[in-house]
């Protein structure tokens, strides 16, 4: 999302990278180059990393999540179920706006987050991805999904995928690097 001199920054779940002993990030030709942890938030479930500026040829553009309207068309970036099946995209609409979703982190702490709510394909991998709209700026960071229901005795359920509003997301990543700096000062 930014690049700035000899560094590039990069937004991410916390879940995604949390516990990791070291981060490798696949760019879209297939190289990989190694992150380094800027800070996470377990409670927003975003994480920014930095890498070399080297191969970053372009950034993202953040739209104001605030003017989204549902029936728009949602599109989900990801690497579903991992490297196998890296860069892909699918299509679907914004579902709804403002959803409160609540879950476990791996901490077993109940985690609540404002969410955007979609019909686009979210599987495990695609987590930390960009939803984007046709414009192809983003309007929301992919976190999860849900696959079933005990509600109605295990239901399965279908295209219920959520994403982090992007005016959430760029809040929190600007207090992220805030920290970060602010203790690198003596």
């Amino acid at each position: 999302y930014k690049k700035d001199g000899k560094e590039a920054y990069i937004v991410t779940n916390n879940h995604v990278v949390d516990g990791a002993k070291k981060l490798e990030i696949m760019l879209s030709d297939g190289s990989k180059i190694t992150g380094e942890l800027v800070g996470k938030d377990t409670y927003s479930d975003l994480a920014v990393v930095k890498v070399s500026s080297d191969k970053i040829k372009t950034v993202a553009e953040f739209a104001d999540s605030n003017s989204l309207t549902v029936g728009e068309k949602a599109i989900a970036i990801g690497s579903p179920l991992g490297t196998e099946y890296a860069n892909s995209v699918t299509e679907g609409i914004v579902s709804s706006l403002s959803r409160t979703v609540t879950m476990q982190n791996d901490n077993g702490e109940t985690v609540s987050t404002n969410a955007i709510q979609t019909d686009a394909a979210i599987n495990p991998g695609n987590s930390g991805g960009a939803l984007v709209n046709i414009e192809g700026q983003v309007i929301g960071i992919n976190s999860s999904k849900i696959s079933s229901t005990s509600a109605v005795a295990g239901s399965a359920v279908e295209g219920m995928g959520f994403a982090i509003p992007s005016n959430d997301v760029v809040e929190i990543i600007n207090q992220l690097e805030k920290t970060v700096k602010s203790h690198d000062q003596p």
